[in-house]
């Protein structure tokens, strides 16, 4: 016996895989939000509910499963507070989406399932709003689209079976319907009112982000943060000289032996500074994390940011914890040296009352091979950075003498090590010293012209006070090329760096899209200008080849896809053929008019038994549910001649 097999598929197969596919698109929206617990239950009862689809062969008593869903639901009540709202919600909504899809499932289920998935979606929003979140939303309504016109399908009649071609011409024609609605989606993001005040912050969770910068700096207190390639900023500006790559965040002033860290003179100090060069004009996309200070380029004179505080040592902060990610204009300005008339030298001189006299001995005779006073903070930077003294992230020197350990017995360490001995070795020379936490270097993307800065160049480095003000040293010997990008980078880099630009045209033109942009854009118009000036910085060269080129090809391949899918079959073409000539004899056949009650309604009798046999004989071939041969076609191609 031959298995014959149909070549029909079951519109209940399609309704549920695309509902599958709808929720799966709705829990990875929100896992990496949601703790590990629940996006286990989530796949384990997902997969479960799969088996139970395939084999029909069992499914959860709907009244055991309304009991958990209503148990679900008042545990997700009870875990909700006002410092985290979304994230006990959307866990809740997973769990009843999973428990939606143990359910035999019928029409109110499937929109339920939907409406489920479009709340998850709702929620990874108010979470945070990312270029993924866009990706998520296109595909989701393509395919509710695609899935809500299967399931009217389905309600009329669940056991329905569709030709392959028919199933592909009623999903191609109802992507046309999202397709339609894409340029009023546009228009009316771009219209409608906005408010300057975020006004659904109180339901957003403070999105903490790792980070490798600190207010404090402790030795010996590293991490794997050192390793992570994690964005902390992205900053658009003219591509500069590589040495001069340094984010200035913070200025530590006060030493304990163990750790640095700011002390209340330095905060509210307001200083009279005179700094000149060349003018840098950065814009920051500054991601979430957990601190107050602002980054710019060293040496930073101006940033426009409201509620920002400006220090007198080149620092800002902000009132609050930075939670959201924020946009700001900074001025920098690429000086040598920061003048400063008069400075607290105590302050900068001070050091630990137990501090080692092997350290202050160190000092000294280093200080003293320098030519002049002028002269020592170089001798000392060469004796850390050019000496027998190694840059290493691994078993770094930790006890209660740590600086002790780094500069006599063990001689590597990162560059908090290299930082804090130099600073403490000029201190113990008579010279005034701090350090500076921020970032060192950055991968610049010529295809957006801006600066991406990963966690992992968290950098702090020492500025000496001289007769020429206050100086940049930085004593670390790590090669540049831990910091910065080296020019020839593997395929898997190059396609991080397209990618990170979309992401930051999105943040840049999407996310920071404001009552203010849109005030400008109209008064744009207003003015009469027809083509509002909109500059994209865009490197025409790199766009050519990794977005427009790419674009192309594939609209080429989707182009081609549809006119093969949509060519007619032999069938099709001998229908057309056949209705052809039969129009040429004056009769046209109506569009719900059967083709042997169409030859039944002519006249000629020669004509219509002619018509006949050829119907007579493709109805034949046509319902055996399998392509015609070949002989089969040539057959009916000379009865049609």
């Amino acid at each position: 016996m031959v298995l014959k097999i149909s070549p029909n598929i079951k519109i209940e197969y399609s309704v549920k895989i695309i509902t599958y596919i709808i929720g799966l698109i709705g829990f990875l929206s929100v896992f990496k939000h949601i703790s590990f617990i629940y996006s286990s239950i989530f796949v384990a009862l997902s997969f479960l509910a799969i088996c139970f689809d395939y084999k029909k062969s069992f499914h959860m008593p709907r009244w055991f499963l309304n009991l958990t869903a209503l148990s679900v639901i008042l545990l997700s009540l009870f875990r909700l507070n006002l410092d985290n709202l979304i994230v006990p919600a959307v866990e809740g909504l997973l769990i009843l989406l999973s428990i939606k899809f143990l359910e035999e499932k019928r029409f109110r289920d499937y929109m339920q399932v939907y409406l489920i998935s479009l709340f998850l979606l709702s929620g990874s929003a108010l979470l945070t709003i990312d270029i993924k979140f866009s990706i998520y939303f296109l595909i989701m309504i393509f395919l509710l689209t695609v899935s809500i016109v299967l399931l009217t399908y389905y309600s009329q009649e669940p056991d329905l079976e569709l030709p392959k071609d028919t199933i592909l011409k009623i999903v191609l024609k109802s992507l046309l319907i999202p397709l339609i609605s894409m340029p009023m989606t546009l228009f009316l993001f771009v219209t409608l009112p906005r408010t300057s005040y975020p006004f659904l912050n109180f339901l957003n969770r403070a999105e903490k982000a790792k980070t490798g910068f600190t207010d404090n700096v402790r030795l010996g207190s590293v991490s794997d943060i050192q390793e992570d390639s994690t964005a902390i900023f992205r900053a658009h500006m003219e591509k500069i000289d590589e040495r001069y790559l340094y984010w200035r965040g913070i200025v530590l002033d006060y030493f304990d032996g163990t750790s640095w860290r700011r002390s209340e003179e330095e905060i509210s100090g307001e200083y009279q500074l005179n700094i000149t060069g060349r003018k840098i004009t950065q814009t920051v996309y500054l991601e979430p994390y957990e601190n107050i200070y602002i980054f710019a380029l060293d040496k930073p004179y101006s940033i426009a940011l409201k509620n920002l505080k400006k220090h007198g040592d080149l620092t800002f902060t902000t009132a609050k914890t930075i939670d959201r990610r924020i946009r700001y204009e900074a001025v920098s300005v690429m000086s040598y040296a920061i003048t400063e008339e008069s400075i607290n030298r105590d302050n900068y001189l001070q050091l630990p009352e137990d501090i080692s006299p092997e350290i202050v001995k160190l000092s000294k005779e280093t200080a003293s091979k320098a030519e002049s006073d002028d002269q020592i903070p170089i001798a000392i930077l060469n004796f850390l950075s050019r000496g027998n003294y190694k840059y290493s992230l691994q078993n770094l020197p930790v006890s209660k003498t740590p600086l002790e350990d780094f500069l006599f017995k063990y001689k590597y360490g990162n560059c908090e090590y290299f930082a804090s001995a130099m600073a403490v070795m000029l201190r113990a020379a008579g010279i005034p010293a701090r350090l500076v936490g921020g970032y060192r270097g950055g991968y610049y993307n010529d295809m957006g012209k801006y600066y991406l800065v990963p966690q992992k160049n968290a950098h702090v480095w020492v500025e000496a006070y001289t007769d020429k003000g206050w100086i940049r040293l930085d004593p670390t010997p790590a090669s540049i090329e831990g910091f910065v990008s080296p020019h020839k980078r593997d395929l898997l880099f190059k396609i991080r760096l397209v990618l990170d630009t979309i992401n930051y045209y999105w943040n840049a033109f999407v996310i920071s899209y404001d009552f203010e942009k849109q005030l400008s854009l109209f008064h744009k118009i207003q003015s009469g200008i027809r083509k509002p000036e909109i500059k994209l910085f865009i490197n025409k060269e790199k766009l050519i080849k990794y977005l427009v080129i790419p674009a192309v090809l594939s609209l080429s391949v989707f182009m081609l896809y549809v006119l093969i899918s949509g060519r007619k079959t032999e069938e099709e073409r001998l229908i057309a053929l056949f209705l052809k000539k039969m129009e040429r004899h004056g009769y046209k056949k109506g569009k719900s008019e059967g083709l042997e009650e169409f030859v039944a309604g002519m006249r000629e009798e020669d004509l219509k038994q002619s018509a006949h046999r050829f119907v007579e004989e493709f109805e034949r071939h046509y319902y055996k549910d399998r392509k015609f041969t070949k002989e089969e076609i040539k057959r009916l191609k000379s009865m049609l001649k």
